[in-house]
């Protein structure tokens, strides 16, 4: 779980959802009311998007969580740019509540989500009545916090209603209403109350038929009698309620086989080839206090003597509910587009024996355009292909291009789909190997951003949680070193008719021999069944990717001539100081 300190979440009978005092939350029903506003040009409810993919997962997801027992949610009915969608979601108790704040909830959504309002009431919907597919009005009235919650407001709410409710089917089109007080978050802010009222739905522009019934039973006039004290009153509509069911099927998504939404997704990544599916699975012997003790189980048989495991597991990780809310959005760290690396790789034929020389060459030249850049390279491990796949990174230089070419030239037919590309910049310290994973991501924007939270969140998965003081430790399996967009310089012929994809590399070194088959074994195993801590991830990731490619390349030793360059430059004499302006000449002569 992501447990950056948030000051102010959602609160029930004033007892935070992640507080000691959560388990004496009150036994009565809970309704939870959702106001997502997303970014221009996000629409969940448009197959083609993948954020409508992501926005059913969560449904499915949230309808799975302990107390949950119903759900409805519709777009509002309104012109702005911005979609917006209201759910509610009603729960058996506040410990069903309390299970939904401290899960992921929907924050799948994180990245199309410009802002959210979490908020609940105590109140239950009724079993019997069918509101689906109605329409929602939902007022909001705002008392100001001198005036409190106004002694008998909700008994005029329903006096207002009530006669239209009689007889309903035959004088008005009102199926239900309701109303409550909202639950405050803090002391000091102002007092909510909600009504909801549930219209019949209309195949003929349903609201304004809604609108002309509520004039002639002048509804309006009588909701007039009831702002007299209020300091705002704010109203929205929208249209026809879908409804979903407890653990709903029917969102499609019975499938948990590894395809994208395209149906084009390729990897060769044994995490990401996982079956998934979308449901709430947390329980105390996976999940307690906090922290995750499947990873701390495995961090102690890491640093046991003898050891146990090689290193430590994966760490569950997500973003709660409770922390997104009108008081806090996450934001995504935000990885570079700016290069600091050129990273070029090819495929050498075996045992050419052009290749070898040349490509030292080529490491001669690009080691003299510097003072002892930093400059590593090696051999990727594959179990297919008629030759050496060969990378190499080095800092960012300005004549690069040129000693490429003359390196592609020499070597002519024996090396194959060279490629240049500029990455950010490696954190030093890569000794041994590393694994290199590239992600093909959607072009738009709001996919990206998306992206950049759910990785954040597979990044944090390699972190450990016993060691104190540190995110790594000798036990780590992994060290991130590199995270970042691709900038593309120089394609293999066949791929240069077409454009390359938006490409995410993540660059991670693992010094342990063996221990990157072990935490991905752990993986693959835990997400199938953990869809909170470790599924998810790969689901979301899985989703806003057409392809996955892992590559995991052997690092070679720097050559000598290398080695004694920074030997000699590092014995090398510091050059004079400049003399200080007091040491000229005509300062001394000047100062007698």
């Amino acid at each position: 779980m992501i447990n950056n300190y948030v000051a102010i979440t959602p609160r029930l009978k004033n007892i935070a959802y992640n507080s000691k005092e959560a388990d004496h939350l009150p036994a009565d029903p809970v309704l939870s009311i959702l106001h997502f506003t997303f970014h221009p040009g996000v629409n969940v409810t448009e197959p083609s998007q993948l954020a409508y993919v992501l926005w059913q997962k969560s449904l499915k997801f949230v309808s799975t969580v302990p107390g949950f027992r119903g759900m409805y949610w519709a777009t509002v009915d309104h012109t702005s740019p911005h979609q917006q969608i209201i759910v509610l979601i009603q729960w058996d108790s506040g410990n069903g509540w309390k299970l939904f704040q401290s899960s992921l909830g929907f924050s799948m959504m994180l990245g199309y989500i410009e802002s959210i309002s979490n908020r609940c009431i105590q109140s239950v919907l009724p079993i019997n009545l069918t509101i689906s597919d109605s329409l929602l009005g939902l007022v909001s009235f705002r008392f100001s916090d001198e005036c409190g919650q106004e002694p008998g407001f909700k008994s005029k709410w329903e006096t207002v209603f009530s006669p239209y409710l009689i007889n309903s089917s035959a004088e008005s089109d009102l199926l239900y209403c309701c109303g409550e007080w909202l639950e405050a978050d803090q002391a000091s802010e102002d007092r909510y109350f909600v009504g909801m009222l549930f219209w019949k739905p209309d195949s003929q522009d349903g609201h304004r038929r809604q609108l002309r019934q509520a004039n002639d039973h002048n509804l309006e006039d009588r909701i007039a009698d009831l702002v007299e004290d209020t300091v705002e009153v704010v109203s929205v509509y929208t249209h026809q309620l879908s409804q979903v069911s407890s653990g709903a099927s029917t969102l499609g998504l019975s499938n948990p086989s590894p395809v994208s939404v395209n149906g084009r997704f390729e990897t060769n990544h044994p995490v990401f080839r996982s079956h998934v599916k979308p449901e709430y699975n947390l329980d105390e012997h996976t999940f307690a206090q906090g922290q995750d003790q499947c990873h701390l189980e495995s961090m102690r048989q890491a640093r046991q003597t003898p050891r146990q495991r090689i290193a430590g597991g994966p760490a569950g990780v997500w973003y709660p509910m409770g922390k997104i809310s009108q008081h806090h959005l996450p934001q995504s760290l935000g990885y570079s587009w700016k290069p600091t690396m050129d990273w070029i790789f090819f495929r050498a034929q075996l045992g050419h024996p052009r290749v070898g020389g040349r490509f030292e060459d080529l490491r001669r030249k690009l080691w003299g355009m510097g003072a002892c850049p930093q400059i590593f390279w090696g051999k990727i491990q594959e179990n297919e292909g008629d030759g050496n796949l060969i990378s190499l990174f080095i800092e960012v230089r300005a004549q690069l291009q040129q000693y490429i070419h003359e390196f592609e030239d020499a070597c002519g037919d024996a090396i194959q789909d060279l490629s240049h590309r500029g990455t950010p910049g490696l954190f030093p310290g890569v000794r041994r190997s590393m694994d290199m994973v590239i992600f093909d991501v959607s072009e738009n924007e709001m996919d990206q951003r998306s992206f950049g939270y759910a990785f954040s969140n597979y990044q944090a998965t390699t972190r450990q949680e016993q060691v104190l003081g540190s995110l790594y430790s000798p036990w780590s399996a992994f060290m991130p070193r590199c995270q970042g967009w691709l900038i593309d310089y120089k394609s293999p012929p066949q791929q240069s008719e077409q454009p390359l994809p938006m490409q995410f590399i993540s660059i991670f070194g693992c010094e342990k021999e063996g221990a990157r088959e072990e935490w991905y074994r752990d993986f693959a195993e835990r997400a199938q069944t953990q869809y909170d801590l470790i599924g998810h991830i790969v689901d979301w990731l899985r989703t806003l990717s057409t392809r996955i490619t892992i590559q995991h390349l052997v690092l070679e030793k720097e050559d000598p001539w290398m080695t004694a360059d920074k030997l000699a430059k590092a014995q090398r004499p510091p050059p004079p100081l400049p003399p200080s302006i007091f040491d000229v000449p005509w300062a001394r002569q000047s100062n007698k």
